[in-house]
């Protein structure tokens, strides 16, 4: 059991007793004294990330210059220029346009701003020098403990230094205690034969590091949070559909979502605050969010002038080289805040949700890419006619007279060169929106492969992956990098609101959520619920969780559970659920992944198969789509299109081959099993054997001839089944019918894990 500890500057303690030892024996001291294991586990694991101390140190130094640079550039062209110096005919030196002791003069907002953002770039330069000691102290622990030089950082998998963690905590018995010591009573500790040890898997490190991760992964899950912008009923008329719901989610709101909630709901060490979970009645901590709110929404309403006027300075030095160069890359889009805390799932790391992400990104944009837009390119071929006729009349002049390109003035003081690159911008820009005329437009396929990556398929998607409604839904999700910029400037100035009438009405929501979705695992603490991945609880029979939970309230929304504990298991290949529902889930992937022929050979064949434009299209099943629809799941079994007709008879002859496969290995298993099972009524084996003659589309529409499944409420062809039986998780399971939403699961999971092992 967990104690909080007081919080101080840095995770670990540094006493005197250093002195004197060598760099091994200062970072076993610093990992056997450690008294906040997440703190610590957390700069494990951002030293990972971060790539090594090198790396890290070189990115936070040149992050500094950065700021400085800002801070100091905007400073000098806002204060230091005198502008009313400049000649019309551009002639004119530098030095006669400086303002001489130019900072001494500032005066009014200008030295305000200039004082607040001194302040603020003072704290960064001790932050970093601080960060810098922890730097080192990071780099002991992988070099002596771990014995990963600074090198390999860049190349190991996490798996590997999560397995080496263990190997320090199995040879030193030790290490940690000071983080359960405490939890331990008197009586407890005197009759203890051994030190207490924290629990140091893959699981338990993951929780430790995403502790309060985890919490707003499932608010934004169960849709707990309101981040609709409060309009009068005339301006919601107009804007209601641009600025409320999910795109009102801003790196700014996020910000202060979190610091509203976890510092609120967490004790400065990290852990849920115990007050809150035994407080008899939740009023007063409701009201104290409710006032967090509030305060934090004056905060962001005084401080926006600032924050605005640092976005757009620094927004303008980073982006302007960028699109001056590659004007087409204004129409990039990527995901937005909300959509990246909407497919995040529990215990998922950082990296690992990147590189996910990552993968999704050019079918993505091939996706939102080939709709239909004969509007719009009929407009953009028409713009870049006319930009590309002017810029070409200008070049060939230039190349007949070259003294015209510097001093052949079109307009006044606008050169033949101003012009070239006003035209040519406009041009590539307008070539840009205009889609490729030899592209195959077919959405279904690609936004299953998106699926496949983003694990995100809302229920109302199914059937209609075609439609322009799916892929309007999926753009608010996959914005445009320009709208995104736009709205985070409006969110400095919205956020208040928020904060002020939306936000405080979730208050009740969000403190019952915490005190009913938080559990106690000992040696870890206080953790969210769904991120132990009990099935029990929390299990979702139409996603085959072994479970009888039968409360939608306490399920979480799309299989999110069931989809986090099987990616995760993917992710960390030497990792066992020590809950028997869990291994009882993973021996059901596997018997589902063996059941539906999907073997290494065919599936390399599969992904290697010619998509959509020409294009690799990686043709596994997607992972969570809905269970009734099974023409894909047919098509890519048979590798053929879908529709075809070879390869609904091959899929239907696979299915019967598996039928028999499936019936014999049942009379196998019952034969060995206690006389206490009933075996199959005449009535029913005539069922059954009506089944088998039938086509598999009849079986569908015969709900009655559905055999058995353990898998309680699960869906087979569409049909609920019965619910499970308390030996579920002991007993020799009866497979499940078909693939359904169960294969396509087991599917996935295994090809991540190959993927993972193949990286």
């Amino acid at each position: 059991m967990e104690e909080d500890q007081p919080a101080t500057a840095t995770a670990f303690a540094t006493t005197r007793a250093q002195q004197g030892l060598d760099d091994y024996q200062k970072a076993l001291w610093n990992w056997v004294n450690v008294y906040n294991l997440d703190a610590y586990l957390q700069e494990v694991y951002a030293y990972y990330t971060g790539k090594g101390i090198y790396c890290i140190a070189l990115s936070r130094g040149l992050n500094l210059l950065t700021v400085g640079f800002v801070i100091g550039f905007s400073t000098f062209l806002l204060g230091c220029v005198d502008y009313s110096k400049v000649h019309k005919d551009g002639t004119g030196q530098l030095s006669d346009l400086i303002i001489s002791h130019c900072v001494s003069r500032i005066s009014g907002f200008s030295l305000l701003l200039f004082v607040c953002f001194t302040i603020f770039y003072v704290i960064q330069i001790i932050d970093f020098v601080r960060g810098t000691i922890r730097l080192i102290d990071m780099y002991k622990f992988y070099t002596h403990l771990l014995n990963i030089p600074d090198g390999d950082i860049q190349t190991i998998s996490w798996a590997e230094v999560v397995r080496r963690i263990g190997q320090i905590r199995d040879q030193n018995p030790a290490t940690a205690i000071s983080s359960t010591a405490n939890a331990l009573d008197a009586s407890a500790l005197h009759h203890s034969n051994s030190p207490p040890t924290a629990s140091l898997d893959a699981h338990d490190i993951a929780n430790r590091i995403m502790r309060q991760e985890n919490y707003l992964i499932a608010l934004f899950n169960k849709d707990l949070l309101d981040l609709r912008v409060p309009l009068p009923p005339l301006l919601d008329r107009f804007f209601g559909g641009y600025l409320n719901g999910a795109n009102t989610l801003t790196r700014a709101l996020e910000w202060n979502l979190r610091y509203c909630l976890m510092g609120h709901l967490f004790d400065r060490s990290g852990r849920v605050r115990k007050s809150l979970l035994k407080e008899k009645h939740p009023t007063r901590e409701i009201e104290l969010l409710k006032r967090r709110f509030l305060f934090m929404g004056l905060v962001n309403a005084i401080f926006a002038p600032f924050i605005v006027l640092y976005l757009l300075m620094y927004s303008f030095f980073r982006y302007f080289e960028e699109y001056h160069k590659n004007p087409s890359s204004i129409g990039g889009r990527q995901y937005t805040p909300y959509a990246e805390w909407k497919f995040r799932e529990f215990n998922e790391l950082p990296h690992l949700f990147r590189r996910r992400l990552n993968e999704s990104y050019p079918v993505a944009s091939e996706y939102i890419d080939q709709f239909p837009k004969e509007k719009v390119a009929l407009v953009m071929r028409f713009v870049a006619f006319i930009a590309g006729s002017f810029a070409a009349v200008l070049a060939t002049a230039t190349l007949i007279d070259p003294d015209i390109f510097l001093h052949f003035e079109i307009t006044p003081h606008r050169t033949v060169l101003f012009y070239l690159g006003l035209f040519g911008t406009i041009l590539a820009a307008a070539r840009g929106m205009v889609p490729d005329s030899h592209r195959v437009f077919d959405p279904e396929i690609l936004m299953r492969e998106v699926i496949s990556q983003t694990h995100y398929m809302p229920t109302e998607w199914k059937g209609e992956l075609h439609s322009q409604k799916v892929q309007t839904e999926f753009g608010k999700l996959f914005e445009m990098r320009v709208n995104i910029f736009v709205q985070e400037l409006l969110s400095v100035v919205l956020t208040p609101f928020v904060l002020w009438y939306s936000l405080p009405q979730n208050a009740p929501a969000i403190i019952n959520f915490f005190r009913e979705f938080t559990v106690h695992v000992e040696g870890l603490g206080y953790v969210c619920s769904f991120a132990v991945f009990d099935f029990k609880r929390h299990g979702n029979v139409n996603f085959g969780a072994p479970t009888e939970q039968q409360d939608e309230r306490l399920m979480s929304n799309q299989g999110k559970m069931e989809k986090s504990f099987l990616n995760f298991k993917a992710a960390n290949p030497e990792w066992n659920p020590t809950d028997p529902a869990g291994s009882a889930y993973l021996t059901r992937m596997e018997h589902f992944n063996q059941q539906l022929g999907w073997s290494p050979t065919r599936l390399r064949q599969q992904r290697s198969q010619t998509g959509v434009g020409g294009r690799l299209i990686r043709q596994n099943t997607p992972l969570f789509i809905h269970p009734n629809d099974t023409q894909f799941l047919s098509s890519v079994q048979g590798g053929q299109q879908p529709g075809s007709t070879a390869a609904a008879n091959e899929i239907k002859l696979a299915e019967k081959a598996a039928m028999y496969d499936r019936a014999l290995q049942k009379s196998v298993s019952a034969a060995r099993r206690k006389p206490a099972i009933a075996p199959l009524t005449p009535a029913k084996g005539k069922e059954r054997e009506a089944e088998e003659e039938d086509s598999d589309e009849d079986a569908r529409k015969r709900p009655e001839d559905i055999e058995e499944s353990e898998l309680g409420d699960s869906y087979v062809h569409g049909v609920r089944t019965r619910g499970p039986r308390e030996s579920d998780y002991l007993e020799e399971e009866e497979e499940p019918q078909d693939g359904g939403v169960m294969g396509l699961l087991a599917q996935i999971y295994t090809n991540q894990r190959r993927a993972i092992g193949q990286n």
